[in-house]
């Protein structure tokens, strides 16, 4: 059968303008997230989500200690370990080494000293992993309260618990942690106040930032029992910005201090105590947590949301008060 010269030419020319029409209809109604054999489009990236929860000073001798070898420790953190196993990553300031020694704070007869050479019972390591704690920091003034020999035996028994560690006493340099979880690249640096080595936090901030972290820093910082920040830590705090720092949380003085925010980057200059046996007035006995929402998408790594968990100090351990969202 002879095929016309003239049907084969309309054939094609069908079969072009079918073509020319399935483009346009792809250009017009491709939808923003369609996938092709299970890649998505990697036009729209997709967000990734961590959540970090920060609590402030855990001391767990003297009275402390008394009270959990009595009814057990886990009891003092009954009303917070949800809260606690919910976050991703878990953070207390641990204001104290955890030693084989005796306590100097608590005698064998049960009474209570005045020494503030704390120590706290070796089974401190798994007391934090059984309540959900990711990390502690142990730049501040009491974690070198038996020494090198002290710090070295507490970074041991938290090795051996699974809990990992940051900061420096002395503030020696590089004793960050860094972790990545969810896609999103977290550094935590300790600095302690009361010791040299200002300079050597700034340049390992500087670093791990130019290293693309997401740095917090938490500072053992200001006047004991002073409800407002001073004039050093402000300072101080703007450096660290400066620096680098993507979050600041302070600890020390026992009691909340103001927060406020440096350009993007919010400052807490003390969240007081989170369990520490002062009851001597109500700021020493409420305390705040804070949960840090990050999120990662386009744009990078920020801060979505902070909540902020007011917190009781208590004889019988660590209550939930109220909680509010920023």
């Amino acid at each position: 059968m002879r095929i016309h010269k003239h049907s084969i030419r309309i054939f094609w020319i069908l079969i072009g303008i079918t073509l020319v029409l399935a483009g346009m209809l792809l250009i017009l109604y491709k939808p923003s997230n369609i996938w092709y054999a299970g890649i998505p489009n990697l036009s729209e990236p997709t967000s990734s989500k961590l959540t970090i929860l920060i609590g402030g000073d855990v001391m767990l001798d003297r009275s402390i200690r008394k009270y959990g070898d009595k009814h057990g420790y886990d009891s003092l953190f009954a009303n917070i370990i949800p809260l606690i196993k919910k976050a991703d990553v878990s953070i207390v300031n641990l204001e104290g080494p955890i030693t084989s020694s005796s306590s100097r704070t608590l005698l064998s007869n049960g009474a209570t000293t005045k020494s503030f050479a704390f120590t706290f019972a070796t089974s401190t390591g798994e007391l934090l992993s059984r309540l959900g704690i990711d990390y502690v920091n142990l730049a501040n003034n009491h974690t070198d309260n038996y020494g090198p020999e002290g710090l070295e035996e507490t970074k041991n028994i938290l090795e051996n618990s699974g809990i990992g560690y940051f900061g420096d006493p002395w503030n020696a340099s590089g004793t960050e942690a860094t972790l990545t979880k969810n896609d999103i690249r977290i550094a935590f640096v300790g600095y302690h106040q009361f010791q040299p080595g200002f300079d050597r936090i700034k340049l390992d901030i500087e670093r791990l930032s130019d290293e693309g972290y997401f740095v917090i820093v938490m500072p053992h910082w200001g006047v004991e029992y002073a409800t407002t920040s001073d004039a050093l830590q402000q300072k101080q705090a703007r450096e660290l910005v400066s620096a680098g720092a993507n979050a600041i949380i302070g600890a020390h003085p026992h009691v909340i201090q103001n927060n406020e925010m440096i350009g993007s980057v919010p400052v807490y200059y003390s969240l007081g105590n989170l369990l520490f046996d002062q009851y001597f007035s109500d700021d020493v006995m409420q305390g705040n947590i804070i949960g840090l929402h990050l999120i990662k998408d386009g744009k990078g790594v920020r801060i979505s949301k902070t909540i902020l968990y007011e917190t009781a100090n208590t004889p019988t351990g660590v209550t939930i008060k109220s909680a509010q969202e920023y």
